[in-house]
């Protein structure tokens, strides 16, 4: 393959020399003549050559460097001041330059992505001995004059602040809604500095922005004429705060707290049981005791689950382990139990364990005078018989024990105050009917709630549906309501009417500045907050 094909016409190849560490190209000028770079006068006599050793880009991951045998030319113009002129290599390789432009555009687009000492440090891998100033110093070269034109000719833009230092410092981002590219950073979010930037760009037609009123008062003051349109997600956003507000506030230790319905209650509990196990007996009459009180437990479970809706709730209310409740909450009908019938061991010295048992001995006791008598059980087996003997026994209980067994605390339904804002925020529709059960049972305690809730929904249907003549219903209903939070929202909101009317109007959002500011936090944590406000800018407005 020719390489010639990829150097300037006036540049030929003469040798390539391949070693260990790169590619070396010997290239050599063509060109009987060049003009001067100060006055332009057309020169062919030659002072002398010399070599020029650039950088170029890598082949097969080798760099290359070329070594060029350029020509002196003298000016044959007796007014210039240039009596001798070197030959130039317009759009290959810039005057004083020691990297071709195709490898020093390859270079720039790295360093605008990274920073230089990490650059520095990859590019020595690649073969490329490049220090971190060198690189920062292709940034600086950036010309700003192309972009500044553009600028001339913005109509929309949005803008937004970010922190040079958080909650200490800020600058402010200009975007360009059509581009979506960033098109100025200001080194203050005052409204002096970006009064200034308008008065440079008298074509803005519409700003978006956040609802902060520094932004406000410069477009006032420079053009009222401009279309101002605020962001959805931040109004969205602050009515969300007064959701949150209001549940902190009322409830601040995070949990609320409902009592638990008659269906769970444990008061009456015999009336209960009694009532479960008629209903439970007419439908399944040949179940013995103990699956009948197996059953009695599975419609309990059953009935707390629809209550609470969550099985690790469930488990935690009935002190039950969560498998157990995953299993009882599938059947429909009572589980059967077939057993083996197993042989009783016990049953030759059933007596004699019993008047062991009246007589007050220890089953460790009892289980020795078995095994002396030929008894081939486990100590455990014994132990659970005895205590079985000795329940059917007619001992008398301790009364303190009956009533500190009778006096059980009442139990809850717990819910946490983030769940409860959810409630409140999210629409009906996705909620489950549990979440429904919860919603309605809040409401009947608190109806300032179910009044906070109604506006919450009415204000997301309209802005969602772009409903503008229903916003100013909307805030005249709430502008006095008894919640504080909701009525200073409104009051703020009324404010700011029109450029809230303008964003359910207009397709456009601030959504661009604020992907922006992500951005800018990235490559500050690039530069590890050392570099200045000039090559932040670079970075920002050209990668």
């Amino acid at each position: 393959m020719n390489l010639n094909v990829f150097f300037p016409e006036n540049l030929m190849i003469q040798s390539i020399e391949n070693n260990e560490h790169k590619i070396l190209i010997y290239l050599k000028s063509k060109s009987n003549f060049s003009h001067c770079p100060l006055c332009g006068m057309k020169s062919q006599h030659v002072h002398s050559t010399y070599i020029r050793k650039p950088l170029d880009a890598s082949i097969l991951s080798k760099p290359v460097q070329l070594k060029i045998q350029a020509k002196k030319f003298f000016c044959l113009n007796s007014n210039c001041k240039r009596q001798i002129f070197t030959e130039r290599f317009t759009g290959f390789l810039n005057t004083y330059r020691r990297l071709t432009v195709r490898l020093e555009e390859v270079f720039l687009q790295l360093s605008l992505s990274m920073s230089a000492e990490a650059l520095s440090r990859f590019l020595f891998k690649l073969g490329y001995e490049r220090s971190g100033d060198s690189l920062l110093d292709l940034l600086r070269r950036i010309d700003s004059t192309e972009k500044e034109i553009k600028n001339q000719s913005l109509t929309h833009i949005g803008v937004d602040d970010f922190s040079f230092r958080r909650g200490v410092e800020f600058g402010t981002v200009i975007c360009d809604l059509k581009t979506h590219r960033p098109v100025e950073i200001l080194a203050s979010r005052s409204t002096q500095a970006f009064k200034e930037w308008l008065e440079k760009h008298p074509s803005v037609k519409l700003v978006t922005r956040d609802r902060a009123t520094t932004y406000t008062k410069a477009i006032h003051s420079t053009n009222p004429d401009i279309i101002q349109i605020a962001d959805k997600w931040h109004f969205l956003k602050n009515l969300l705060d007064v959701v949150k507000e209001t549940i902190s506030s009322r409830f601040p230790k995070g949990w609320f707290i409902i009592p638990e319905c008659p269906v769970l209650e444990t008061t009456d509990n015999e009336t209960d049981i009694a009532t479960t196990n008629e209903e439970s007996t007419v439908s399944h009459e040949s179940l013995s005791e103990k699956e009948q009180s197996k059953w009695t437990l599975i419609l309990e479970v059953q009935k707390v689950y629809q209550q609470l809706g969550s099985i690790r709730q469930t488990a935690r209310h009935l002190k039950l382990s969560r498998t157990s409740v995953t299993k009882y909450i599938q059947l429909s009908e009572p589980p059967k139990q077939i057993r083996k019938p197993r042989v009783n061991q016990f049953l030759p010295y059933l007596n004699q364990i019993t008047q062991w048992c009246q007589e007050g001995k220890t089953a460790i006791w009892i289980h020795k005078q078995l095994i002396q008598q030929g008894f081939k059980g486990a100590p455990s087996s014994t132990r659970r018989k005895v205590q079985e003997i000795k329940a059917t026994l007619s001992i008398k209980k301790n009364k303190k024990v009956e009533d500190k067994i009778n006096k059980k605390p009442p139990k809850y339904l717990k819910t946490t105050k983030f769940q409860l804002i959810s409630l409140i925020w999210r629409k009906a529709t996705s909620l489950t009917q549990q979440e429904l059960d919860l919603l309605n049972q809040l409401f009947q305690g608190h109806s300032d709630l179910s009044e906070l809730y109604t506006a919450v929904q009415l204000f997301r249907d309209l802005v969602t549906m772009g409903q503008v003549i229903k916003l100013s219903q909307w805030l005249e209903r709430y502008v006095n309501h008894e919640i504080k939070l909701l009525r200073e929202f409104c009051r703020r909101m009324k404010r700011d009417e029109q450029s809230i009317i303008n964003a359910l109007v207009y397709p456009y959002t601030n959504a661009i500045c604020e992907g922006n500011v992500n951005r800018i936090k990235m490559i500050k944590r690039q530069m590890y907050g050392r570099a200045s406000f000039k090559l932040l800018r670079i970075k920002v407005l050209y990668a």
